[in-house]
């Protein structure tokens, strides 16, 4: 084997050192799929027919759950993976062999003198341990946010979904009121007309049926704004999007949640947290490799071989590097400040989750005081006051206003008690996803639930 074929192989070691480095996708994802049968009791899995089959069914919370690790946001999630994984293997490399040479040939065409020198750059060697952890931390990082963001899609995607379900249900309690203020405004425009009641009972019944009247158009619109927006989540489109809810909003547990350790839960499990740590570790090696070529740049090692009289004269050789203007010490002080940097977000987002976590608690119970106090007090007192006005008015004690203006503060109250309970089952989709170990908001109330308001009941009169 001559000096140059010897060349090649050392000049491609590295390179097949590399590529039988390099992870396959399924051992990049294994731990993020770990994670998430752990935590979500599911993983993605792109499946047409399964898709298929639980969009011909009536969704509910858990199919949609398995409709969103199958969605295309799912996927390029786990599709970010690639890049860290290449990036990591990358780190993995063992230096560089480089082959220099110069010939001289005579007048004709031989061989008068010449200089081949060949070396690797042993300092990447030497620094070959730091890299690979840099770059394993490094990968650790990516997967633990690809898990966040999965588990902050299907959150996102439950979030979605309930919201479809509140405003469907809200259209059929807007409906009811409406009926109740148009058949009130039918009345008095008949009593009006035969000039027993003002002008301006007239005018507040009518204002009371058109209120009503937008009132149902904004919770029609609510209905088609949750699905496109949870089509949009699931990544639907076209035929995709025909799907029917079939599960409502939940209703209230017994007792309510058990949330006093969320706090202490959501920071022992934050996956942003877990990212941040080997985000930590990957800088300390990174600075660890830039200290040392902060005062030795290069050092290579190797054989060099001088052709003359005729012959070869191969001898070893070294090239140091000199940090004279080198930028190695900015990098090296670029990399400890990337510590720095790593540490203070740390502390940041830990504070973040502790806050969210109050926060996401103090939600769930109060909307679930709120809930429970509308569906055990509030509701039975209207339906008292429909019930006895339904009885004054049989006995010819109160108008057909006064039973329809009850009718509909009944139909306000059961609105409210929709939206305190979309508002309880979304602070806990967002005490779940913590407990997953991803931050996410809690959804808001429709526009279509307002708050229970008094109806003025004696406009007849």
């Amino acid at each position: 084997m001559t000096i140059t074929d010897r060349a090649w192989l050392l000049a491609l070691a590295p390179a097949l050192v590399l590529a039988a480095c390099v992870p396959s996708v399924r051992e990049v994802e294994a731990p993020v799929r770990a994670t998430l049968r752990t935590r979500l009791g599911a993983e993605p899995a792109r499946d047409d027919e399964a898709t298929r089959k639980a969009l011909a069914a009536p969704l509910t919370r858990a199919s949609v759950r398995q409709l969103a690790l199958a969605s295309p946001r799912a996927q390029a999630a786990l599709a970010r993976l690639g890049v860290a994984a290449g990036d990591a293997a990358a780190m993995r490399s063992l230096g560089m062999t480089e082959l220099h040479g110069t010939l001289h040939l005579g007048d004709g065409g031989s061989l008068v003198a010449g200089e081949v020198e060949l070396t690797h750059d042993v300092l990447d060697l030497v620094l070959a341990a730091p890299r690979r952890r840099a770059g394993q931390a490094q990968l650790a990082a990516a997967q633990a946010r690809a898990a966040a963001d999965l588990v902050a899609l299907v959150a996102a995607a439950e979030e979605a979904y309930v919201a479809v379900a509140a405003a469907r249900d809200a259209v059929a309690a807007a409906r009811d009121g409406f009926d109740a203020a148009a058949a009130a405004a039918d009345l008095v425009e008949r009593i009006h007309a035969a000039g027993g009641t003002t002008d301006l009972a007239l005018a507040r019944e009518q204002a009371m049926r058109e209120e009503a009247r937008l009132d149902v158009a904004r919770a029609e619109a609510d209905v088609e704004a949750a699905r496109a927006e949870l089509d949009a989540v699931l990544g639907l489109t076209g035929a995709s999007t025909s799907w029917t809810a079939g599960e409502g909003v939940a209703e209230l547990p017994v007792e309510p949640p058990m949330l006093d350790d969320l706090e202490s839960t959501a920071v022992a499990t934050s996956l942003e947290l877990a990212a941040l740590r080997a985000d930590a570790l990957a800088a300390a090696n990174r600075a660890r490799e830039a200290g040392v070529k902060a005062w030795l740049p290069e050092l290579g090692a190797g054989v060099a071989a001088e052709y003359h009289d005729g012959g070869w004269f191969p001898g070893p050789t070294v090239r140091v590097g000199l940090p004279l203007v080198s930028g190695d010490r900015a990098r090296a002080r670029s990399a400890r400040a990337a510590g720095d940097e790593v540490a203070a977000r740390t502390f940041a987002v830990a504070a973040e989750v502790r806050a969210r976590a109050r926060a996401v608690r103090m939600r769930a119970l109060a909307s679930y005081d709120e809930a429970r106090h509308v569906r055990d007090v509030l509701l039975p007192l209207r339906r008292r006051v429909l019930e006895e006005t339904v009885l004054q008015y049989n006995a010819m004690n109160a108008s057909p206003l006064e039973l329809l203006a009850a009718r509909r503060e009944l139909t306000r109250t059961e609105l409210a008690l929709l939206a305190a309970r979309r508002r309880f089952v979304s602070s806990m989709i967002a005490a779940e996803a913590l407990r997953d170990g991803a931050a996410v908001a809690s959804g808001h109330t429709p526009s279509s639930a307002p708050a229970p308001a008094s109806t003025p009941a004696s406009g007849a009169h």
